[in-house]
């Protein structure tokens, strides 16, 4: 009878789910380690939309896509580029190619997951501080408050501060020098949904920038980025509130986009961070890395597509061979190549979103 080895995922975000339901519907004794206390701990943020060719390919693997398809937004794939003084629309983006991109809210899309594993799968309230390589080559995995577990595989789907890829590299995150000040509009008016559309809004006022974002149920997720450092930000917020400090900052611009802004009745701080351009690590057998654990880089609509094909990926590779190992080498060589030349236009790309305009 053929052992599988056993297989531990930290990390019970979309790539980390997508990973285990594949292992689990292919028999492999796989379980996800999630530091939130339950599924229903926080909020899980706002809308993404899933390109074919990205997670919709990860969702079809798992064998979820019909019911991804049945419960997405496919009315809210509309673009919109305004102009910061005037609030008047701006030639639209225009992107080749994937035009099928159905929203869905973060939430969601965990629940949707969520119920194609036994709830016995996903262990909640772990929060990984540490990982151990044994004599017999496996890992033990620690957690807060004394918890471990031992797997012979340990996917590291923990994101930008991956415990897991502190076990490989001493290579951290940097900060990109801008950060995004999140706030939401529960109830919006008429004139702010309106103003918004079926989709994602950008308005770029060099450096700042909004970005507001249509959810479920008509809420408005707002981005108020700033480039700024981390110090000044810090100093700022010990004078006055995050919110009074945004409506400072964006004085002057459009009137729609003001009442956006002010439509919102508290900010909170999303700095964002990178891992640098050629960043590498050395292989260790039964250690991998998906999704911002493995490639961090700024939000520029590519992060949970290529974190969920990443994982589809990797779990479809040890599922569907003997030698497990090589194949899981593979494509993590795979997904750290592809990885790295959309991170040589991403990194670059957004910083000239913030680049001060002439005069």
């Amino acid at each position: 009878m053929k052992i599988r080895p056993h297989i531990a995922i930290i990390g019970g975000g979309p790539s980390g789910l997508i990973a285990a339901i594949i292992l689990h519907k292919h028999g492999f004794p796989v379980h996800v380690f999630e530091q939130e206390r339950s599924r229903d701990h926080r909020a899980q943020g706002g809308s993404l939309d899933l390109h074919t060719d990205g997670g919709q390919t990860a969702l079809q693997h798992a064998g979820v896509l019909d019911e991804f398809r049945a419960i997405a937004r496919h009315e809210d794939q509309e673009t919109r580029n305004v102009d910061p003084w005037s609030g008047a629309p701006l030639k639209p983006f225009h992107e080749e190619g994937d035009t099928d991109r159905p929203e869905i809210d973060r939430g969601e899309l965990r629940n949707l997951l969520l119920g194609a594993l036994p709830e016995s799968a996903v262990k909640w309230n772990r929060r990984l501080t540490q990982v151990d390589g044994t004599e017999d080559g496996r890992w033990r995995l620690l957690f807060e408050e004394g918890a471990d577990a031992v797997a012979d595989i340990v996917i590291g789907a923990d994101g930008a501060w991956s415990q897991v890829r502190s076990a490989l590299s001493p290579s951290v995150p940097e900060y990109s020098g801008v950060t995004f000040l999140e706030g939401w509009i529960h109830e919006p008016s008429t004139a702010q949904a309106g103003f918004v559309g079926h989709g994602t809004m950008f308005s770029f006022g060099e450096p700042e920038a909004v970005f507001a974002q249509r959810n479920g149920h008509g809420r408005i997720c707002v981005y108020a980025a700033i480039k700024r450092s981390r110090d000044w930000i810090s100093l700022k917020a010990e004078r006055q509130s995050m919110r009074d400090l945004v409506l400072s900052m964006f004085d002057g611009w459009a009137p729609q986009l003001r009442d956006l802004l002010n439509g919102c009745e508290e900010y909170v701080e999303r700095p964002i961070y990178q891992l640098p351009l050629g960043f590498e690590w050395q292989p260790q057998k039964g250690l991998y890395l998906v999704g911002d654990a493995a490639h961090l880089m700024p939000p520029v609509g590519v992060g949970v597509n290529l974190a969920m094909l990443d994982a589809s990926d990797l779990a479809m590779a040890i599922a569907e061979t003997e030698n497990w190992e090589r194949a899981a080498q593979n494509a993590q060589i795979d997904i750290c190549r592809r990885a790295a030349e959309i991170m040589q236009q991403a990194i670059p790309g957004f910083q000239q979103w913030f680049q001060p305009g002439p005069g």
